[in-house]
């Protein structure tokens, strides 16, 4: 990623004079590092639960949907 259009039209015209087997190295690497790197194995994501109790601080039902819940 460049920080300002002269850096952007230099990386163009490198990425340019490259051969075509450079050029699909290159891009390999740029789209493989734009990636999120893969959990560890036999990671699992934690499962959300409801609570017992309201978090909304001060705002009730009403606040929020004009009805008293009925």
């Amino acid at each position: 990623m460049s920080r300002d259009a002269k850096e952007l039209e230099r990386l163009a015209r490198e990425l340019a004079a490259l051969t075509p087997e450079e050029r699909a190295k290159v891009l390999a690497v740029a789209e493989r590092a734009d990636r999120f790197p893969a959990p560890p194995r036999g990671w699992r994501p934690k499962v959300l639960s409801g609570s017992t109790h309201w978090d909304g601080g001060p705002l009730t039902r009403e606040d929020l949907y004009n009805d008293d819940g009925r």
